[in-house]
């Protein structure tokens, strides 16, 4: 009797545990599915023309170490939440163009992508976004861009975006250290804002500069093209003919100085080809061509050119 009542109350309390475990189950509440992403919506500034103020990288400053300078020339205003109008700056119209827009607040216009950071009637700022195959990076993303309303320029801080886009001391400063340092040691030359140009002062020498066009190539953006200077020089009457393409330094003062080349050279004939270049600098172009040295902020520095020289025998 003792085992059959401890079998019956085993029984009892198996069933209510289980009848328990069942109701707790029954009533625990499922968690709310999590939302769903939304594209970044452009609602609350449509139709503002927005004028970009000022370009920084992560350093806060407006160069990086090899002279480029992050310029502001963005205007843009969004039309709707599929399109914008921007300024071309290269022939100075407005371009429609079609907005994809992603989540967390990502969005490609004009083939580049943007994160906004901040966005409000009266300002707005992005994050280039950099592209990698097809992967988007923030980390190394460093570029901001920063937008004022036109309206706010003019009615409530009374200046231009050109005024505000002007490098700022630090930028000066920067470049200062910079320069002296490129002008002591050639080899930490860097691009100058404003390249170095050439010119021919004897009838032997014609000199061409290489215009760089926007095209698909580089994004329809031309604005770097200062940071590679490149030049084809025309040597008639030398004394053989040669064709050597090469990398040059020209010193704060205009002077010329051999730098490398790039062009593939077996390792037997590599000091003859440098000596070569070397004399071709010094036995022509020092005599025959007058050398401006380039600039950043108006300070005269160290840079590289790429000289394409070709002389003509007779």
């Amino acid at each position: 009797m003792n085992f059959i009542k401890a079998y019956k109350w085993l029984h009892l309390l198996l069933l209510l545990f289980v009848l328990f475990s069942f109701s707790c189950h029954r009533h625990i509440p499922k968690p709310p599915p999590p939302p769903k992403p939304h594209p970044i919506s452009f609602n609350s500034i449509l139709n503002i023309p927005f004028l970009e103020v000022k370009r920084r990288l992560k350093s806060g400053l407006s160069f990086d170490n090899q002279g480029f300078e992050a310029e502001p020339f963005y205007r843009i205003t969004f039309l709707g939440k599929d399109s914008a109008r921007i300024l071309n700056p290269m022939d100075g119209h407005y371009y429609n163009f079609f907005i994809f827009r992603e989540t967390d607040s990502i969005f490609n216009v004009a083939r580049s992508y943007f994160k906004m950071i901040q966005m409000s009637r009266d300002s707005i700022k992005f994050q280039v976004m950099q592209v990698e195959s097809d992967t988007l990076h923030l980390k190394r993303s460093l570029v901001y861009m920063t937008f004022y309303s036109k309206n706010y320029l003019q009615n409530v801080l009374h200046t231009t975006a050109e005024a505000l886009g002007k490098p700022d001391h630090r930028d000066t400063m920067f470049i200062l250290r910079k320069s002296e340092l490129a002008n002591r040691i050639p080899d930490s030359a860097f691009a100058a804002r404003e390249p170095a140009t050439i010119k021919s002062i004897n009838p032997l020498a014609k000199v061409e500069v290489t215009e760089v066009k926007a095209d698909v190539m580089n994004n329809f953006d031309a604005s770097d093209a200062y940071m590679n200077p490149e030049f084809t020089i025309t040597i008639n009457k030398a004394y053989e003919n040669f064709s050597y393409s090469f990398w040059a330094f020209v010193d704060e003062k205009g002077k010329l100085s051999y730098d490398h080349t790039d062009e593939m050279v077996e390792p037997e004939f590599k000091v003859y080809t440098d000596k070569t270049i070397k004399a071709i600098i010094d036995g022509y172009l020092s005599f025959y061509l007058k050398i401006t040295p380039g600039s950043t902020l108006g300070i005269k520095h160290t840079s590289r050119i790429m000289l394409n020289v070709m002389g003509r025998k007779g």
